[in-house]
């Protein structure tokens, strides 16, 4: 079905355009939700009106994008993960995970299409990732994938614990040392021996 675009369709359309798109999509969405239109010749008559209404939409929303953008800017997210023994995640964490969280995390209604993520993330760390809230508006966030369970600090109070024993080890006499006297002692007994048997 050859339809024109009345609003800018991420990833497929911007408004004013006119493109031959399949039936079940405009049947099913574009149409009942007012984004597109089939293209009859007064339709196409509108595509320049259409496409100057888009302009202004468009500054109206990159400047509320804005707002967000500031408010989500530099914004940190922990997604806690199942991991295996080898150190990598049970599974994935994908761009639609991250968008929940970050949705969760600021209040605002973020879709998993904005969220620049390329490849899922298979291993703990963080990352730094792009969210494209607007057209050229975009967000820098921090996502910290971290394993289940984990408490922040238990790496240093492991190192302190391990500190604490190393301590207790130097502060000990080492088996050695102690098994000298024993051994001088025991080849003083031998020699006196031995002396005896001699002068007899």
């Amino acid at each position: 079905m050859k339809v024109i675009f009345l609003e800018d369709v991420i990833g497929t359309a911007d408004a004013g355009e006119i493109k031959e798109v399949k039936n079940g999509f405009a049947r099913n969405f574009l149409l009942p939700q007012g984004l597109a239109a089939p293209a009859t010749k007064d339709q196409i008559q509108r595509e320049q009106a259409i496409k100057a209404a888009a302009v202004e939409k468009r500054i109206k929303f990159s400047q509320e994008w804005k707002v967000v953008a500031d408010a989500v800017n530099g914004t940190e997210i922990a997604i806690e993960v199942r991991v295996g023994p080898t150190g990598r995640l049970f599974g994935s964490v994908t761009s639609r995970a991250v968008a929940d969280k970050l949705t969760q995390e600021t209040g605002r209604a973020i879709d998993h299409r904005q969220v620049l993520l390329g490849a899922s993330i298979h291993e703990p760390g963080d990352y730094d990732v792009t969210v494209r809230l607007y057209r050229d508006v975009t967000a820098l966030v921090k996502v910290k994938v971290i394993p289940e369970g984990y408490v922040a600090g238990s790496e240093d109070e492991l190192i302190q614990d391990s500190e604490i024993i190393d301590n207790e080890s130097s502060e000990r006499p080492e088996g050695d040392e102690e098994a000298e006297p024993l051994n001088e002692n025991l080849e003083t007994e031998i020699e006196t021996d031995q002396s005896q048997e001699a002068t007899e």
